[in-house]
């Protein structure tokens, strides 16, 4: 979010600071309570980045006191991410991307090994390594890194996809997403796309092995 004054970052960083140490809390728990990590506390503290409007509504609540008390009077405020915010939802993201990915690339050679295999004792060994390994790839994304996701975009008001896409190209969360083919047919139905992906795969393989 950006601030109008250039005073405002350190202002408002000392006052989450204050108000965390009055609390007798450390960056790190609060941290948690807000959904981002330690280092982004601290550069808030510190005044190299300042908080979005949703990470400022959150600190607000923990703190027990309104946002307005919080960044100070006559600060304008503009609803748009920090470039930090943007890092930390994209690292997010490909987290949860290459887990997703290796899952289903793994599923997929288990597969194509049944297929093409001759059933033989290595054969099977082999399918059931690559069994084990998307289920290992399916555990670490439904347990950690879904769940960090869900959290951070919970924590922004980040209801949908689009909502992730604007976010990422840091636009104002009051304006409308651009009405182009990515965001009305891509974005929104990427679970449909990505479905259809991997059943035209499924599908090229059986059609190759017949």
């Amino acid at each position: 979010m950006e601030i109008g004054q250039p005073s405002a970052p350190h202002a408002i960083g000392a006052r989450i600071r204050a108000r965390r140490e009055a609390m007798g809390l450390s960056q790190a728990e609060l941290a948690r309570r807000v959904y981002v990590s330690r280092q982004t506390v601290g550069n808030w503290e510190a005044g190299r980045t300042l908080a979005d409007v949703q990470s400022l509504v959150l600190l607000a609540s923990v703190f027990g006191v309104s946002v307005d008390e919080l960044v100070g009077e006559g600060v304008a405020r503009v609803a748009r991410p920090s470039a930090e915010d943007r890092h930390e939802l994209v690292q997010l993201l490909a987290g949860a991307g290459m887990l997703l990915g290796a899952a289903l690339l793994l599923v997929f050679a288990a597969h194509l090994v049944s297929l093409l295999g001759p059933g033989d004792v290595a054969t099977n060994a082999l399918r059931a390594a690559l069994d084990v390994a998307a289920l290992a790839c399916a555990g670490a994304l439904f347990l950690r890194a879904l769940p960090s996701l869900r959290a951070f975009t919970q924590g922004r008001g980040l209801a949908d996809a689009v909502a992730v896409a604007a976010y990422l190209e840091g636009r104002d969360a009051s304006e409308p997403p651009p009405s182009d083919f990515l965001f009305r047919w891509l974005i929104p139905y990427w679970k449909l796309w990505l479905v259809a992906l991997v059943a035209a795969a499924f599908a090229a393989v059986g059609l190759l092995v017949a």
